[in-house]
């Protein structure tokens, strides 16, 4: 239940703040309406896993905990 209502709220905050293209008319396939903060206790792989799901989403906003 929990993973299907958080895909969900995913999906609907991704569809209402989800831009295509930008002021000058460049792709850009994007939201910041959402941002992802990592945690210090993944290792390299699994931040590298961690941030390209991120992008795949299309969050511009991924911060580590030891950037921070």
């Amino acid at each position: 239940w929990v993973l299907n209502e958080i895909a969900k709220r995913i999906k609907q905050t991704r569809d209402a703040a989800f831009e295509e293209k930008n002021g000058k008319g460049e792709t850009v396939n994007r939201t910041t309406a959402i941002a992802s903060v990592g945690s210090a206790a993944l290792d390299n792989e699994e931040c590298w896993i961690y941030q390209a799901l991120m992008r795949a989403v299309g969050l511009v906003y991924v911060e580590h905990q030891a950037r921070i």
